[in-house]
């Protein structure tokens, strides 16, 4: 955060301006394995942040999801800090796995097609390590079985 100010004599305050950098995150990933992580893993993550990653691998294969660190603030229905895991496009409720908080790692996941979606949002309040995920292309897309 940088504060700009603007002072006349005799100082009085006009105005004061804050300039929040933004914090880059998310992303359409198509490389055929790779790690997320929240910002700034393994420290503090952000407040105040929004970030969705769509997972594309090669289309007859599905996405293996496997957390390896998670830590974000607890709520019992996940209201503040949380990561949302869709099968496909985020857009679609209807494809969401699970809304996660706490420290308490989400299960192995594996989508049903080549498209898996992560969201993760905090809040303006209590920040903490964040997670780190990897993800992998499956063999096989459990729809293309069908």
């Amino acid at each position: 955060i940088r504060l700009e100010w603007d002072l006349n004599w005799p100082l009085k305050l006009q105005y004061a301006t804050f300039l929040v950098e933004s914090v880059k995150c998310g992303g359409i990933l198509s490389s055929p394995s790779g790690n997320i992580s929240s910002p700034n893993f393994p420290g503090l993550y952000p407040y105040n942040i929004d970030c969705t990653w769509l997972i594309v691998v090669a289309e007859g294969s599905s996405v293996l999801l496997t957390f390896h660190h998670f830590e974000l603030e607890y709520h019992a229905t996940c209201a503040y800090d949380y990561i949302k895991i869709y099968n496909g496009i985020s857009e679609d409720e209807g494809n969401l796995l699970g809304t996660f908080c706490g420290d308490i790692s989400p299960p192995q996941f594996t989508s049903s097609w080549n498209v898996m979606s992560i969201i993760f949002h905090s809040d303006r309040h209590v920040a903490h390590r964040g997670f780190s995920v990897g993800y992998r292309k499956g063999s096989t897309a459990l729809s293309a079985l069908v």
